[in-house]
């Protein structure tokens, strides 16, 4: 990191990512624990592929931050 500012808004964008990706995994949750009926399945195979992703992103952004 060059400046105090760039630190910040790298962890900012950081903290952005990490509550996405915990809203989507209560989401996935509470479909597990009060969902009901048929396609239940493919709800919880979408949620767990978008957790996957945002934490693949949160995982790309990690390693290429800037020096």
């Amino acid at each position: 990191m060059n400046s105090l500012i760039n630190f910040f808004a790298f962890t900012k964008g950081v903290e952005y990512l990490i509550a996405i990706a915990f809203i989507i995994a209560f989401s996935a949750l509470w479909l597990i624990v009060y969902g009901k009926g048929k396609g239940l399945g493919w709800k919880i195979g979408l949620m767990s592929y978008l957790v996957l992703g945002f934490i693949l992103m949160l995982g790309s952004c990690l390693a290429t931050r800037p020096q």
